[in-house]
């Protein structure tokens, strides 16, 4: 059976709705939790100018996003590696054939920490640089490679470039499909992110200061983006069952 958008994003919900216990126990404290803080204590970067082609005020721009970055960056980095580590502890509960307890699951994920590290760089890096050409083709090389970290859990031991070749290989005739579910991830999440990036701005700005409601709508912003990593985690581990046993 061809991998279709239905297919795919019914298996995905099937593994959350499933192990929602597991999913919540983890994903809280590990995904959402470091996100939401970064969120609320952590000041965003800075926009960029409105009028990009001033080369004043794209200069100011860049030393005051130099600024930032020397502050605050670390913060953003450990959240990133803090979400890495709870992710991969995730996929070894839903997917290892040993079926390991929590505690086991975040021992193992500490000790391969490294491959997990290293896989989520081989495969953010053509991601992010696909998004910032023009979005669709980062889109597609998440879709190849959304198989990377099941692999890597899987057929252990195996490096985390053959992870990632695992994947490409898996996904070389049925990508249409695993693409349409992404696509419909990154849409949905942008379509909740949208308004809510829009009002954590304005809530920002010293007439409009209200700590609570910001706090609420960054609490919402953490949520969307940890319901996006789940989502995207339940597509790799449902595409690799499907596409693995069949002897890919």
């Amino acid at each position: 059976m061809m991998l279709s958008l239905g297919r795919v994003l019914g298996d995905a919900w099937t593994i959350l709705r499933r192990e929602g216990d597991l999913v919540v126990r983890l994903a809280a404290p590990f995904v959402f939790l470091p996100a939401f803080a970064v969120q609320l204590l952590v000041a965003p970067p800075p926009a960029l100018p409105q009028t990009p082609g001033d080369q004043a005020a794209m200069q100011a721009w860049l030393e005051r996003l130099t600024a930032w970055g020397q502050a605050n960056a670390g913060w953003y980095l450990l959240a990133d590696l803090i979400g890495i580590y709870g992710l991969a502890a995730l996929v070894i509960l839903l997917i290892h054939p040993a079926r390991p307890d929590v505690k086991t699951a975040l021992a193992t994920a500490a000790r391969r920490f490294g491959r997990f590290l290293l896989a989520d760089l081989l495969v953010s890096i053509p991601v992010g640089l696909g998004l910032w050409l023009f979005v669709l083709p980062g889109l597609y090389v998440q879709a190849r490679l959304v198989a990377t970290v099941p692999a890597l859990v899987v057929e252990a031991p195996i490096s985390a470039s053959r992870a990632l070749g695992r994947s490409w290989l898996l996904t070389r005739r049925e990508w249409w499909g695993v693409l349409a579910a992404i696509v419909t991830l990154f849409v949905a999440q942008y379509l909740v992110l949208a308004p809510l990036i829009g009002a954590d701005d304005v809530l920002r700005s010293p007439e409009h200061r209200n700590p609570i409601v910001l706090a609420l709508i960054d609490a919402g912003m953490a949520a969307a983006a940890t319901a996006y990593h789940l989502g995207v985690l339940a597509i790799g581990i449902a595409v690799y069952r499907r596409l693995a046993s069949k002897g890919t």
